[in-house]
């Protein structure tokens, strides 16, 4: 028995082993990537430390007293079918698609909210955002500097992910029932013009912050690249090389319709945002106390108008959202399909306010 036992470890570490040399090699090629972190998802670092061990004893001595291996059915039930046992949830979203709109943990609710009404991540037709790559391309989107001015780095980076998330009512398409057709490479109608006000009203308070204007659809087809968090983790990590900044903002729209997404303040009505952070990485708890934090403050400033503060795992979704190049990273959601983008600018204005107030008082400590 010990002798199968120890012949899996090593068979295991030798295919994790290959997997991770191809990936590293072909950074370009994403289904590398995501096989790649198929196989891994289900394990976590002890358990990979306790296949090692498996091939040299040695290493059972920084196992915690208290580990307890994962079965080998287990494991390979999960990668195969991408059912997470400990998350019964898991069971249901892969069995019955619309479940899914619920495969996600409310962290801090806003007002309103509760399992039913919970973001709703879609993604339309590949034959739709393949058109998108055509049109307003990265040259014609060439980014300009600015927000910056001439002895000022830029502090804060400003990017979208989902660059084509766009809203109906700028498209002419007001009260269309298809949330997918909310999608537009016009940078002056999609989530990038959310984020081109955002960094001017930074700008006010004296804040600097470099907005990225990709066309992602034509990025990643350029690239033969087909996941989008991999394609806005490149275009950070070439800023990064030479730019060091304070906080990364990715902006997003939500999926979810009007009656969820729109709320009157003051006579005024504004597009609600959420904050998501993911949990399958070192630097969640930051992002989770900073999110709470600037939740509570638009709370008391703006009843009503943050949705809440929501985590996904590996189970539930990515995970990560490239949080992990930084503890102060944020994926921030604004409004959703049926707001107008009037109504998402006079929200970017009332979250940059409070967000510069918390970046101030944060920079300072």
């Amino acid at each position: 028995m010990n002798v199968v036992v120890k012949w899996l470890g090593s068979i295991s570490i030798m295919l994790l082993s290959t997997l991770l040399i191809i990936s590293i090699l072909a950074t370009n090629q994403t289904w590398y990537n995501r096989g790649l972190n198929t196989i891994v998802s289900p394990l976590e670092g002890v358990d990979l430390l306790h296949l090692i061990s498996l091939e040299n004893p040695i290493f059972k001595e920084a196992l915690p007293s208290e580990f307890k291996a994962k079965s080998f059915s287990h494991v390979m039930v999960s990668t195969a079918t991408n059912l997470d046992f400990s998350h019964p949830l898991s069971l249901l979203s892969q069995g019955i698609p619309a479940m899914a709109a619920f495969d996600t943990t409310i962290a801090v609710a806003g007002q309103g909210t509760d399992v039913t009404n919970m973001p709703r991540e879609t993604l339309p037709p590949e034959e739709a955002l393949a058109e998108l790559a055509k049109e307003h391309t990265n040259e014609e989107n060439e980014e300009s500097p600015g927000q910056e001015s001439e002895n000022t780095d830029p502090s804060v980076l400003i990017y979208h992910t989902h660059s084509y998330e766009s809203f109906l009512p700028e498209l002419g398409l007001e009260g269309a029932e298809n949330a997918d057709q909310a999608i537009s490479s016009n940078p002056e109608i999609n989530i990038i013009n959310v984020g081109k006000h955002f960094a001017d009203r930074l700008s006010t308070h004296g804040i600097v912050a470099d907005v990225d204007k990709t066309n992602m659809n034509a990025y990643m087809q350029e690239r033969s690249m087909t996941n989008y968090y991999s394609a806005s983790r490149q275009i950070i990590e070439g800023k990064l090389e030479t730019q060091q900044y304070d906080l990364l903002l990715d902006f997003h729209r939500d999926s979810a319709r009007r009656d969820l997404t729109a709320v009157t303040i003051n006579n005024e009505t504004f597009a609600r945002i959420l904050f998501v952070v993911g949990t399958a990485h070192a630097n969640s708890d930051a992002q989770l106390a900073a999110a709470t934090e600037l939740h509570n403050r638009i709370e008391e400033a703006y009843p009503g108008l943050s949705r809440g503060v929501f985590t996904k795992d590996k189970s539930q979704g990515n995970g990560i959202y490239n949080q992990d190049l930084a503890n102060t990273a944020m994926l921030i959601e604004f409004g959703g399909v049926d707001n107008t983008m009037e109504e998402s600018l006079r929200s970017a204005d009332a979250v940059a306010d409070l967000l510069a107030d918390y970046y101030k008082e944060t920079m300072d400590e």
